[in-house]
């Protein structure tokens, strides 16, 4: 679903597509690419869904437009729990492992000489592959980049070159810069 003023939705409570309250939205964040998705959201869980279903998690489930089924007083997701359960729980390829995506969210992310790029936030899927890591923008870099503001920008997964406490990739700033200006639309 197409939306026109991500802020209008935070604050709103959030269910599933069974009609399951999953929490409410906390945040929201401008996309790399106006035309897809838009807009990605922060799903605070609500006691039930965090307990119940993510082992006691307090991280934010990230969503993108495609997953929203229906806004009112309250959001409608296109996903019952047990999708956004497997969504929540895929693997991304870091180097030469895997880690599952739920203890990289809200991991730091570095470029190969250890200046510091932003914060893993979410990902983007397309058929099962996830295309995208959407990594938010630390505001210095987006003031000396021109860049926009609350702005997730793409990372591709074969970037990662280790993850541990953080996330480094095999480039450098300037070059995910001419990446982002030379590929997206701002």
């Amino acid at each position: 679903m197409k939306i026109w003023n991500s802020h209008e939705l935070i604050g709103k409570e959030v269910f599933d597509a069974n009609g399951k309250a999953v929490g409410w939205v906390d945040k929201t964040w401008n996309s790399w690419n106006n035309d897809y998705p838009g807009y990605f959201f922060g799903i605070k869980m609500n006691d039930y869904v965090r307990n119940t279903y993510f082992r006691g998690g307090n991280k934010l489930i990230p969503v993108y437009n495609d997953y929203i089924r229906n806004v009112d007083n309250t959001v409608t997701l296109t996903k019952t729990m047990d999708d956004l359960c497997r969504y929540w729980t895929r693997t991304i390829p870091c180097g030469p492992t895997t880690y599952p995506v739920d203890e990289l969210i809200e991991m730091p992310v570095y470029d190969k000489f250890h200046s510091r790029v932003g914060t893993f936030t979410t990902y983007v899927e397309c058929n099962g592959q996830i295309n995208n890591l959407g990594v938010l923008l630390d505001p210095y870099i987006c003031e000396t980049c021109q860049l926009p503001y609350n702005t997730m920008f793409p990372v591709e997964p074969w970037h990662i070159t280790t993850a541990k406490s953080t996330i480094t990739l095999d480039q450098a700033l300037d070059e995910l810069k001419e990446y982002w200006q030379r590929t997206r639309k701002f």
